[in-house]
């Protein structure tokens, strides 16, 4: 079994810091939607960019086990926030990645470590709205 922590602090009047191990404090506040600050970070894109990292993380993990060489990945996420009789809630999580490969004989593998990926991801695998996980190779 495997813990992991953090810790958040606030004094009256003051912005909140998280900890982490490991991380430099980060100061959190409520989304510009919610009426926060545009400079903090977030419990909403921190949901959606902890799905959206994990993702990447396994994928690069069986691209390892499987030889495949990754020159460059990039993913947007986006996370869908919907009121619902329960109350606010995430209804959907879309992450596009985009994968550049060394070997262009390997490109039918993206599709594979795609599924990999969303089977073994921590913490899409823990969530309780859809998340949907598009790979497709970059250009150039």
């Amino acid at each position: 079994m495997a813990a992991f922590k953090n810790a958040i602090h606030c004094v009256a009047g003051k912005t909140a810091v998280t900890t982490m191990s490991g991380a430099k404090d980060a100061e959190i506040g409520a989304p510009v939607e919610y009426g926060g600050r545009p400079d903090t970070l977030n419990p909403e894109e921190l949901f959606v960019a902890s799905i959206n990292s994990c993702l990447m993380l396994v994928f690069y993990h069986f691209a390892e086990k499987s030889g495949v060489a990754i020159e460059s990945y990039e993913a947007n996420a986006e996370g869908t926030v919907e009121k619902t009789r329960n109350g606010l809630r995430f209804t959907k999580v879309s992450v596009e990645a985009k994968v550049k490969i060394e070997a262009a004989d390997v490109a039918g593998k993206l599709h594979e470590l795609a599924e990999l990926a969303e089977k073994f991801c921590l913490v899409s695998n823990s969530v309780t709205c859809p998340v949907t996980y598009d790979v497709s190779a970059a250009q150039g």
